[in-house]
């Protein structure tokens, strides 16, 4: 009924920021201890570049190779499981990538954050 799996992981990060803008991209490695086989390779990579004072462009990607699903029922999952994420579904990858706009305003001197704005 329970298990526990003991599993390490690797990660290296690079940030680099100018005035420009700034670009941070990590590498992770996991796998459990029991069989190497069982790993997962995850790169992220997130940009935000200043257009004017205060507006930047930001973008978001990751990128993974998964072969560490060992908690997966047996059986196919229905349409309607996997719709409502209520069962997984076996998978070699997955990706995702965002993008958006940040406004920042305020004076440069103040570092308070006003807790109207806070969630």
């Amino acid at each position: 009924m329970e298990e526990t799996l003991a599993f390490h992981s690797l990660i290296a990060g690079f940030k680099y920021i100018q005035k420009w803008g700034s670009i941070n991209t990590s590498l992770t490695w996991s796998n459990y201890f029991f069989d190497w086989s069982y790993n997962r390779l995850r790169l992220y990579t997130s940009a935000s570049f200043r257009i004017i004072k205060g507006l930047s462009f930001n973008i978001y990607g990751s990128a993974s190779l998964i072969h560490d699903q060992i908690s997966l029922p047996i059986g196919d999952a229905s349409l309607e499981d996997v719709l409502l994420r209520r069962k997984m579904q076996a998978t070699d990858y997955q990706y995702y990538t965002s993008f958006g706009f940040t406004y920042t305003f305020g004076s440069i001197y103040n570092n308070a954050v006003n807790p109207r704005f806070s969630f």
